[in-house]
C-alpha cells in the first residue's frame, strides 16, 4: 500500500527534477542560434518586416493615438493694443492676446502609424486658443529607400531652424520667441511641400534636407510684412524652396552639439513701400532667408541619482526683402537648467531688427520660466515676459501653463 502510494509521487519528483534540464538546455540552444527543426509539410518561413512595420494581427486598424492639451491662466501687463503697437504678432499656438484669465492655449490630437514595411505616416491636428481646428501637419515619410536618402510629403513643418520644427509641448516657455512669427509667419513655415534628405557618408552625423513648399498668404493678413506665401501655387517659380545642412556631434560622453545651417527663397507675401515692392511688376518681390542654429547638451551619463543638464540654444536669420531691398535680422539664445529631479529653470532673451529694417524695427524681449514636470506626461510652468522697443510702451506678460498628455505619442527628434 505504501509502495502503490509513494510510486506516483516518485514519478513527480522525478519530472520536476528532469524540468530544469531541459529548460536549460533549451536556454543553451537558444544562446547558440539554433534553429528549430521544421516539419516538412509546414509552410515557408516569411521573411520578417523590418522593425517599423505593422505585423500582421497587431492592431492594424489602430494607430497611436494620444491627446495633449495646454492650459493657461494669464496676465497682460498691458492691453493687446500694445503688442500691436510694438509690430510683434503673436504666433498662432501662443495665449490669446485678446482677454486675460483662463484660456485653453492648444488642444493637439495625435494619430502616428507605420503604414507597412515602405512608409510610416503621421496626422497632427490642432485647436488654438478653441479657435476652430487646422491641420497642423500630415505626411507620409519612407523607410526603404537605398543611399540613406529619405522622402517625406504632405503638410508638414520645414526643417529650417531649431524652434521651427516644434510643437508646442516641445517648447521650453509658454511663448515662441519674437523672431518665429516675424520670418516665419504665425504658424511657422510649413505647408503642403516635400522634402528628401540624405545622411551624408562623413565621419560625423550630418544631414542634407531640400525642401519645396507650396505657401498661401496670410488670411487675413497681418500687420507685418511675411517673409514667403505672395507667389500662389500655379506658377512653380513662386514656389518657396529650402536648404538645411544639420550636423551633430558627440562632444564628450556627457555632452553633445549640433550645428543647422539654413537657406530659403520665396514671393513675398505684402509689400509696404517702393523699396520693398518691385516697381510695375506683376509678381511679388522674392525674398531669402538664411540662418544659424547651434544647441549644446549636456547632462551626465550613468550617474545614478543625478538630475542635472541643461540646454543651450541660439538661433539667427537675416532677411533680404526684393532686389536691392533691406537686410534685416532676429534671433534669440536660450538656456534651460535642469536643478533637481522634478525642476527646470530657464531664460530667454530676444533682439529683432539687428540689422534694422523698415519692416523690422528693433525690439528686445526677456522671458522666464519656471517648469515642475511630476512625469514626463504632465508639466507645470510659470512664465513671464517683458518686451521694449524705442518709442512703444513695454508690455508684460505672466502665465500659469497645465500640459498634460494623454495616450501613446511617438518620439520626438533630437
Amino acid at each position: 500500500m505504501v509502495a502503490s502510494i509513494a510510486t506516483p509521487f516518485f514519478l513527480l519528483f522525478m519530472q520536476q527534477q528532469a524540468s530544469p534540464s531541459e529548460l536549460e538546455k533549451a536556454i543553451q540552444q537558444d544562446a547558440a542560434g539554433a534553429v528549430a527543426v521544421v516539419p516538412p509539410d509546414s509552410p515557408a518561413p516569411v521573411a520578417p518586416l523590418q522593425q517599423s512595420a505593422r505585423r500582421p494581427g497587431s492592431s492594424l486598424m489602430n494607430p497611436a493615438m494620444s491627446v495633449i492639451f495646454d492650459g493657461t491662466f494669464g496676465y497682460y501687463g498691458r492691453r493687446a493694443a500694445d503688442f500691436a503697437a510694438a509690430s510683434l504678432p503673436p504666433a498662432g499656438d501662443d495665449p490669446s492676446v485678446d482677454h486675460e484669465g483662463f484660456g485653453m492655449q492648444e488642444v493637439e490630437l495625435a494619430f502616428a502609424s507605420a503604414i507597412d514595411p515602405y512608409l510610416e505616416g503621421a496626422v497632427f491636428l490642432t485647436i488654438p486658443n478653441l479657435s476652430g481646428i487646422e491641420v497642423e501637419e500630415a505626411y507620409l515619410v519612407t523607410t526603404s529607400l537605398p543611399w540613406n536618402l529619405q522622402a517625406k510629403a504632405g503638410s508638414f513643418r520645414s526643417q529650417m531652424g531649431r524652434n521651427n520644427t516644434q510643437h508646442l509641448h516641445l517648447q521650453n516657455f509658454t511663448r515662441r520667441p519674437l523672431f518665429t512669427s516675424l520670418l516665419f509667419g504665425a504658424d511657422g513655415m510649413r505647408g503642403p511641400g516635400a522634402q528628401a534628405s540624405v545622411l551624408l557618408p562623413l565621419p560625423w552625423f550630418a544631414t542634407l534636407y531640400l525642401e519645396a513648399f507650396s505657401l498661401d498668404a496670410p488670411d487675413p493678413p497681418g500687420q507685418v510684412v511675411a517673409t514667403f506665401g505672395g507667389g500662389g501655387r500655379r506658377d512653380p517659380a513662386n514656389l518657396t524652396y529650402a536648404a538645411v545642412l544639420e550636423q551633430y556631434w558627440d562632444v564628450t560622453e556627457n555632452a553633445s552639439l549640433m550645428l543647422g545651417l539654413n537657406a530659403a527663397t520665396g514671393r513675398l507675401f505684402d509689400c509696404v513701400n517702393a523699396v520693398v515692392c518691385p516697381a510695375g511688376g506683376t509678381r511679388a518681390a522674392r525674398t531669402w532667408l538664411s540662418g544659424g542654429d547651434l544647441t549644446y547638451r549636456w547632462k551626465p551619463a550613468n550617474v545614478a541619482l543625478t538630475y542635472a543638464s541643461l540646454q543651450w540654444t541660439t538661433e539667427w536669420f537675416l532677411r533680404a526683402v526684393g532686389d536691392g531691398g533691406p537686410t534685416e535680422g532676429a534671433g534669440y539664445t536660450e538656456a534651460v537648467v535642469q536643478v533637481a529631479r522634478r525642476w527646470m529653470v530657464g531664460g530667454r532673451f530676444d533682439l529683432v531688427g539687428l540689422p534694422a529694417g523698415d519692416t523690422m524695427p528693433r525690439r528686445t524681449g526677456w522671458a522666464a520660466s519656471l517648469t515642475f514636470a511630476p512625469s514626463e506626461f504632465s508639466r507645470f510652468r510659470l512664465y513671464a515676459q517683458e518686451i521694449a522697443g524705442p518709442s512703444i510702451p513695454s508690455s508684460t506678460v505672466a502665465f500659469f501653463q497645465t500640459e498634460v498628455s494623454l495616450g501613446a505619442h511617438g518620439a520626438h527628434p533630437y
